[in-house]
C-alpha cells in the first residue's frame, strides 16, 4: 500500500504589488498549491494556529497554564531549530488547483485522534487544501508566516506565546524544507 503524499516544503513571501503574502505548499508527490493571504486573513489565521499549538501543549500539561506556556515555547524553539529554513524553495511540477494563487477566505481546524490536527485553508468558493499538521509543522508554519508578515510591515505583532520575543532581527526565512 502506498503512503499518501506528505508535506515537503512551505514558502511564504510578501508580494508588494498585491499587498499579500504568497503561501506555497509542495508535497512529496511534487504537487504545488499556491494561495494569497491578506492581512485580514492572517489576523484570523494566527489565533487559530496558536490554538492548535496550545492544544498540543495542553495534552502534555492539562490544567497547568504555566507549564503549558513553557512547553509551547520549548516546542516552538525545537521545531524552528530543527527545520531547514536555508534551502531555496523548489517549485512543484503539478498544480492540482491551478498555477494562479487562490485567494483564501475561510479557515477551519479539525482535531484528529493521535498527534495531528487538520488546518483547512479555503477560498470563498471552490477548493482549498487540508493540511494535516503535527506540533512541529504548526510551529514551523507559524514562524514562516510571522516572518513574512514582518517583511510586509503589517504591524500585526504576531507572537507565538504571551511574552515571547519577536523574530530575531535580520532573520527572514522565505521557505522551509520539512525534514521527516
Amino acid at each position: 500500500m502506498s503512503r499518501p503524499p506528505q508535506l515537503q516544503q512551505f514558502s511564504a513571501s510578501y508580494v508588494s504589488e498585491q499587498d499579500r503574502l504568497l503561501l506555497r505548499v509542495r508535497s512529496s508527490d511534487d504537487a504545488e498549491f499556491r494561495f494569497w493571504i491578506t492581512r485580514r486573513y492572517l489576523a484570523l489565521l494566527w489565533p487559530m494556529l496558536m490554538k492548535m499549538a496550545d492544544a498540543f501543549s495542553d495534552r502534555k500539561a492539562p490544567g497547568d497554564p504555566l507549564t503549558r506556556n513553557a512547553l509551547a515555547e520549548l516546542a516552538h524553539g525545537e521545531a524552528v531549530g530543527k527545520a531547514d529554513f536555508g534551502s531555496a524553495y523548489q517549485d512543484g511540477s503539478l498544480f492540482p488547483l491551478g498555477e494562479k494563487p487562490i485567494l483564501l477566505a475561510r479557515i477551519t481546524v479539525k482535531p484528529l485522534e493521535g498527534n495531528t490536527q487538520t488546518l483547512s485553508l479555503l477560498p470563498q468558493q471552490g477548493q482549498g487544501i487540508n493540511l494535516e499538521l503535527d506540533e512541529k509543522l504548526v510551529h514551523v508554519l507559524a514562524r514562516l508566516l510571522q516572518e513574512a508578515a514582518t517583511a510586509a510591515e503589517w504591524g500585526l505583532g504576531l507572537r507565538v506565546t504571551p511574552g515571547s520575543g519577536a523574530t530575531p532581527e535580520g532573520s527572514v526565512a522565505t521557505a522551509v524544507r520539512l525534514l521527516h
